[in-house]
């Protein structure tokens, strides 16, 4: 079942599939209940991957009440991009992958060392308007994409994610095929190497962390279950002239 502490849920899928998902999106989703968002040109939400989001709900945490976007419970939709076959290839990829995610999430990295911090603070506050950062890590992302040309004959894959997971690689057969298991009251479907992309990820996933660990990743501010987000801007997000600090 859910584990208490973690507050989201998060969904991998291959990068052709990914590709799909966007393409058809329009065609097959109930898109008056569910909004796909992914950062683009006009909008920035401040995430790195993408969200499905329910718009019949409210959900404001630190990271988005500052923002004009959507505001409701959601489901983080990521995806696993080809490695690089060489290792100047994968140190290619990877510089490209971590300015890609910087400037896309356009905030210096909490829980960084202070060194990645201190350069993150540096290169943002350069680089500071929407299009340029959208300039920036659009490119970067299309460079440190190319592998994905030919995604079928990778033997690795990764995440264009944050540190430490943007340097792992994963056998991409992890991911080749799905199998369902039980989860709570239904069934849900997990990669048939989910063990091994767990243990890389996070060691001994089935020990459970020190209770000071133990708590929400995102900090709610308000939450509404029951009513559409949109009702409550202006005056529960996207103050006028109020920062999430008063």
């Amino acid at each position: 079942g859910f584990i208490p502490w973690d507050d989201d849920i998060d969904m991998e899928m291959p990068y052709p599939d990914y590709c799909k998902l966007l393409k058809i999106w329009n065609e097959k989703a109930d898109t008056k209940k569910y909004s796909l968002c992914y950062t683009c040109k006009e909008y920035n939400d401040h995430r790195l991957s993408s969200s499905i989001q329910d718009n019949e709900t409210t959900f404001i945490t630190t990271s988005s009440y500052e923002t004009d976007g959507h505001q409701g419970v959601s489901i983080d939709v990521g995806c696993f991009h080809a490695s690089a076959k060489t290792s100047v290839g994968r140190m290619f990829q990877l510089a490209c992958a971590a300015g890609t995610s910087l400037f896309k999430a356009s905030r210096v990295p909490n829980r960084q060392s202070k060194l990645i911090y201190t350069c993150s603070k540096f290169l943002l506050g350069i680089f500071k308007s929407d299009s340029s950062r959208y300039f920036i890590w659009s490119n970067l992302e299309k460079l440190a994409s190319i592998p994905d040309k030919h995604y079928e004959d990778a033997k690795f894959v990764k995440e264009f994610s944050m540190f430490p997971y943007i340097k792992w690689n994963f056998p991409k057969k992890w991911f080749d095929k799905a199998v369902w298991v039980p989860f709570e009251d239904t069934v849900m479907p997990i990669p048939i190497g989910a063990k091994g992309y767990l243990k890389q990820r996070y060691g001994n996933y089935m020990e459970l962390p020190p209770e000071k660990d133990r708590h929400p990743e995102h900090k709610i501010l308000f939450m509404d279950l029951d009513t559409p987000f949109i009702k409550y801007r202006g005056k529960e997000y996207f103050v006028k002239g109020k920062k999430k600090e008063d």
